[in-house]
């Protein structure tokens, strides 16, 4: 099936939801035969069952989803007694006989997110039984946005190998839920792994934990409210997720640098009805600030009706966005090949000429025209790799701007976390490069992204080399990732011949990450790890190369430190964990690398980057380390 042409003409159609019914083998409610009177969905949330749809035998189990249309014909055989479905009936009105007919193909699949859906289900099935007008009215808008998600999934497996991002999911989750009372432990049980796995996956994906993220998403929104309504500070405080509007206010001035109240009075001048007036805005989100656990687990208590706020994505700011951006088309037209305002009028012939050409790049997203050289980048994510290949980029973001190990990064404009989909605008690129997880992160998605610019999503490596060669290719610049990963190679051989007379024959090295009440072991990937085993090719000890580099095990208990310690250690120990690494500081030196006296410290910020400029200086800090602690 054409999903993006299916997913289109839903987009077309007047759905009008006309019944769901919870069907189980408990209440002996499940029908051995049915002929369906409208389209509709089964979503088989319990047990298993062969389901006939239109002659086609399926054999399912939950989480499962079918559809299909007018007359169809359903049998369940449910193999089981716990067997429970839900069965949603629709009507979709259509302009043309071929949209019409679209919501009468059968179809079969399997969600990678369960949770979302079922969630769905249940709420628009409570608010159904309800007698009321506005319980009918709550569920009719309840199932665009189940249709939405079905649609979603299915078009995300589509264009990604069937290998959903659980960061770009997690983050799709916040967006959905920030209102609600979400922890790290419940945003985790919904992926099906650990607080501390997810927390992992958001810090070298995003750059902060899921409940940092959670945070700057509230406050984002609520300066949006701020400035795009006169709302009270309460009702926007509630709207946010936090019942405590002068803990919302201080959380606010602290990430904000001011007031709610100043906040809105500072934007006042801000005309939300010009579409231009994006092109000027100078808002800069504000450099992420610490907090505590209390601060990060503070969640609303109780629930609240909010619907004033509740406009889905891509909200206003969004569909000014593609005001704007059909404005500026509108007004190149006809001039594809004249120089941009920003370049002067007597820049070189040939130089305009490249500029202007286009090729087509294929990406996680399917294929997009993008500059042959590019001129004006944002990127997202990968900020070093473009700096490695002397390209400085018009915009990143917060956290990715925050490394380090990054020295140069004046001119390069801050579009916040979640990135800000205006300031990005207000940059006129000529090209945007993000990964899964921030394209998700900007509200209204990839789609706002490719109306402003050209965008592609690129694979995370992780792996400066194959970065530094994607990026190479992206920008025009192959000469010089060619030159820089040969440059690489012959400093990696240097580093081996200077540290060899340091390294015995029965030497293993382990990256030990000592956090506040968690400890973690390092594989081949970040934190030195791909510097130490690939790249110098030192040995692991025994335990990290079965259990971590080729399991998956990264989160360990105490006891077993002194299994996954080798006889040399490279210790990393996070901002508060000071208590932690005391309380195991003879465990630590009972090890074989505490007994032989080569313990090497590294500072976790520096080390948690791994962009190409990154990882030079750490492979820097790694030998020398090894030099001076051997000798």
């Amino acid at each position: 099936m054409d999903w993006e042409a299916h997913i289109e003409r839903w987009s077309r159609a007047a759905v009008k939801l006309l019944d769901i019914r919870q069907l189980s083998v408990k209440n002996g409610t499940v029908p051995d035969r049915y002929a369906a009177p409208a389209s509709f969905f089964v979503v088989i949330t319990h047990g298993e069952a062969r389901v006939s749809l239109s002659g086609t035998v399926y054999r399912t189990r939950s989480l499962h989803i079918l559809h299909g249309g007018q007359d169809a014909e359903l049998g369940f055989v449910p193999l089981g007694n716990d067997f429970s479905c839900f069965l949603i009936l629709y009507k979709a009105d259509c302009a043309s006989p071929e949209d019409r007919e679209s919501f009468h193909f059968s179809y079969s699949y399997t969600p990678y997110a369960l949770l979302p859906l079922q969630e769905k289900c249940q709420t628009m099935y409570r608010l159904w039984q309800q007698a009321t007008p506005m319980d009918k009215l709550q569920a009719q808008s309840a199932f665009l946005p189940f249709v939405y998600e079905v649609m979603r999934q299915i078009r995300t497996s589509a264009t990604e190998d069937n290998r959903p991002n659980v960061v770009t999911e997690a983050i799709h989750y916040i967006h959905e839920h920030y209102r609600e009372s979400i922890t790290a432990e419940e945003l985790a049980g919904i992926f099906g792994c650990s607080a501390s796995y997810m927390s992992r996956l958001f810090k070298n994906q995003i750059g902060a934990g899921p409940i940092e993220y959670l945070i700057h998403v509230r406050i984002n929104k609520a300066k949006q409210f701020l400035k795009r309504s006169e709302a009270r500070i309460q009702e926007i405080a509630k709207s946010v997720g936090y019942a405590d509007v002068y803990y919302f206010s201080r959380l606010f001035k602290k990430h904000a640098g001011c007031s709610p109240l100043q906040f809105r009075e500072n934007n006042r001048q801000t005309v939300q009805h010009n579409p231009s007036s994006l092109l000027k805005s100078s808002i800069v989100s504000q450099k992420p600030i610490s907090h505590n656990e209390n601060e990060s687990y503070y969640q609303l208590v109780g629930e609240g009706d909010t619907s004033m706020f509740r406009f889905s994505r891509p909200a206003f700011g969004a569909m000014m966005l593609l005001c704007t951006t059909l404005l500026l088309n509108a007004c190149q037209t006809g001039s594809n090949s004249a120089t941009p305002a920003s370049q002067p009028a007597s820049a070189d012939a040939s130089a305009d000429s490249a500029a202007g050409e286009t090729r087509i790049y294929k990406h996680l997203k399917g294929q997009t025209e993008i500059p042959v050289k590019p001129q004006r980048v944002v990127s997202l994510f990968h900020l070093g790799e473009l700096m490695a290949l002397g390209v400085k980029p018009v915009g990143s973001t917060t956290y990715i701007l925050d490394n380090p190990l990054l020295s140069d990064i004046s001119d390069i404009a801050d579009v916040g976390v979640p990135p800000d989909a205006e300031k990005i605008l207000s940059l006129e690129p000529d090209l945007i490069v993000t990964t899964a997880p921030f394209a998700e992160a900007v509200e209204g998605g990839y789609e706002t992204l490719n109306r402003i610019a050209p965008t592609i999503v690129v694979e995370q490596y992780n792996d400066p080399v194959k970065d530094v060669e994607m990026f190479g290719d992206i920008l025009g610049k192959q000469k010089e990732a060619q030159q820089w990963n040969e440059a690489f190679a012959v400093k990696i051989a240097e580093y081996k011949e200077k540290i060899s007379p340091f390294i015995g024959a029965d030497d293993t090295f382990s990256i030990l990450n000592v956090r506040p009440g968690a400890l973690f072991i390092y594989g081949d990937t970040n934190m030195g790890g791909n510097i130490i085993y690939k790249y110098l090719g030192l040995k692991p000890n025994e335990k990290v190369k079965t259990d971590v580099i080729n399991g998956e095990t990264w989160e360990i208990s105490a006891e077993v430190i002194p299994e996954f310690i080798g006889t040399q250690l490279f210790l990393a120990v996070n901002e508060g964990a000071e208590k932690d690494l005391k309380d195991l500081e003879k465990l630590i030196q009972s090890s074989p690398a505490g007994k032989a006296g080569k313990i090497y410290n590294i500072d976790f910020k520096q080390f948690l980057p791994s962009d190409p400029i990154a990882v030079e200086k750490q492979l820097d800090i790694i030998a020398n380390l090894l030099i001076e602690g051997n000798k």
